[in-house]
């Protein structure tokens, strides 16, 4: 509603989105207005602090010079009012004091507050952290400098309460407030947090299984089983203890991993384990098993879980073939080798697991052979007549790659020869991930650097050439040591002794140590040196010179 009283104030109420309109170039001249009609001469606002009148101008449509009218006012007060950075905005209209038919147009704004500081009061089950980095998950947009948006609060309270729900806290309240910070346009925000009672997983009810017992199938169940006593082989194999903590993405990944997990490794293939049925009921906590009370006996929630199961056929393995993804092109190696090393033989149960490994061996194999891309894709085709499963893999080789270049950083004092007379690859060589690896284990065993992993390596493939840069990144670590000993004793009296070590001395992979003691009965002086590569071949080679000397006086001893 746009009202004028007496040409003074205007009044507008925020309704729905404003149109989209093209506008005018500010730099535009504005069209003459008929004689009589009224025109803007200036548009002012006040109340903004931190947002520049320049940015809100732009915001707007209406210019100086151009007829005053109501629609074109109601759609800036809309621009203003969809970008967000204000709580309240009144748009006035003024006459002007020296001009006739002239109108000042002004907007009071109020900006919305900053949130200056975020507390978290109540928070025992997960941390300060834990909860930002589920903001940054979850793309909340809140944080310290923040624009005050009640939107935003609302879905950090929602995203709370689920990362509470995943630590067994389904009960849990959060309570937003804020309070204004004096003497500025700031709020500090405040969740207050009730966890109420942790939720633990009550009893697990598994029905439709035939195959397997109820408790072999909780076993394969890692995070939401009990805490327990292993027994072995010994029935009941398992004494349940403590109960976890029911966690429902947990509980999720138990069903299909741990109980889909081994139906499919042994034969049922099409096992469907269906959606959970959840009761949450009230229990006593603090009992052990057979009801014996511990101290802490209080009111607790607990999850009783029930899951469905339809086992369906057991399936047995049928034929096996192997072909490269690219028909115009052949195997590297022979179908029939690549056949006989799969681990399931036919009329064999068929086993899910058995069929990822044999995926891992086939990459570990064709890897050693510079196809370091390779990739094998299954094919099942299940034949539920004679209830067998035929399987199809389908090889993609792509290229085989060389060696062009090997280079090092990071290794500030170690010589580049020292760590490359320790790889097994050379440049020029075929890359064989076996080798690549082996090098990587005899880096870590000369202890000079930090921990060396496979992904320390940068490889950079030229699919072009077939061939592989490699950046090996490392970090240097303490190669010398220094230790001072004193003491007292009945042989060498009383002593001092001193010892330098070094396991790459001038980082040039040698080691050296120097050692000395003196007392007021005996001396020792040592100088020890290894070069374990002589002329750059693998010959290890050192010495040790000493000097000791014992003062012994007969009449004071």
């Amino acid at each position: 509603m746009l009202c004028l009283l007496a040409g003074v104030v205007v009044c507008l109420v925020s309704g729905a989105s404003a149109r989209s309109l093209s506008g005018r170039s500010a730099q535009q001249a504005p069209a003459a207005a008929p004689e009589g009609t009224a025109t803007i001469e200036r548009i002012e606002f006040q109340g903004n602090r931190r947002i520049r009148s320049e940015t809100l101008r732009a915001r707007i449509f209406s210019r100086p010079g151009d007829v005053v009218n109501d629609e074109a006012l109601r759609r800036d007060f809309h621009a203003l009012w969809n970008t967000q950075y204000f709580e309240d905005i009144r748009l006035e209209i003024e006459d002007s004091a020296d001009k006739p038919n002239q109108k000042i147009i002004i907007f009071y704004v109020t900006e919305r507050p900053i949130v200056r500081r975020i507390e978290y009061k109540g928070n025992k089950s997960v941390s300060e952290s834990d909860i930002l980095d589920r903001f940054k998950d979850r793309k909340v947009g809140l944080s310290i400098e923040s624009q005050f948006d009640p939107t935003k609060i609302k879905k950090a309270e929602v995203v709370i309460k689920e990362l509470l729900a995943e630590h067994g806290r389904q009960y849990a309240t959060v309570k937003p407030t804020y309070e204004r910070l004096p003497g500025t346009n700031a709020v500090k925000l405040t969740f207050n947090i009730d966890e109420g009672p942790k939720v633990k997983v009550g009893k697990i009810i598994i029905t439709g299984n035939t195959a397997f017992s109820s408790g072999k199938i909780i076993r394969t169940m890692r995070n939401s089983k009990p805490y327990g006593i292993p027994l072995g082989p010994v029935w009941p194999y398992f004494i349940p203890v403590l109960s976890k903590t029911f966690d429902r993405p947990k509980l999720d990944e138990d069903m299909e991993i741990g109980i889909r997990g081994i139906y499919q490794d042994n034969g049922y293939f099409k096992v469907l384990v269906k959606d959970p049925i959840i009761q949450n009921v009230a229990v006593n906590e603090g009992y052990l098993p057979k009801g014996v009370p511990l101290l802490g006996v209080h009111q607790g929630r607990a999850t009783n879980i029930t899951i469905p199961i339809e086992e369906g056929a057991r399936y047995r393995m049928g034929t096996l073939h192997v072909r490269n993804a690219n028909p115009d092109e052949g195997l590297f190696f022979k179908t029939a080798y690549l056949e006989s090393v799969f681990p399931i033989k036919k009329g064999e149960i068929f086993s899910v697991a058995k069929v990822r490994k044999a995926i891992e061996d086939y990459t570990k194999l064709y890897g050693n052979f510079g196809f370091i891309d390779f990739t094998a894709v299954p094919d099942t085709d299940v034949d539920d007549a004679t209830k067998t499963i035929n399987l199809t893999f389908s090889f993609d080789q792509q290229k085989q790659f060389f060696v062009r270049r090997i280079d090092f950083s990071g290794n500030t004092g170690t010589r580049d020869k020292v760590i490359r007379r320790e790889l097994l690859l050379n440049e020029g060589d075929m890359f064989r991930n076996n080798l690549w690896e082996l090098s990587l284990l005899r880096l870590n065993q000369l202890d000079y650097f930090e921990a060396v992993k496979p992904e320390n390596a940068e490889i950079k493939r030229n699919v072009k050439q077939g061939t592989v840069d490699i950046l090996l990144k490392l970090k240097e670590k303490g190669k010398q040591s220094i230790s001072l000993t004193g003491g007292v004793s009945g042989f060498a009296g009383t002593y001092i002794g001193l010892t330098y070590q070094t396991n790459n001395f001038l980082g040039l992979g040698e080691t050296l140590t120097l050692s000395g003691n003196v007392g007021t009965l005996q001396r020792n002086v040592s100088f020890g040196f290894t070069e374990p590569y002589l002329f750059d071949r693998p010959i290890s080679t050192g010495f040790t010179v000493f000097g000791s000397r014992y003062n012994f006086n007969q009449a004071k001893q």
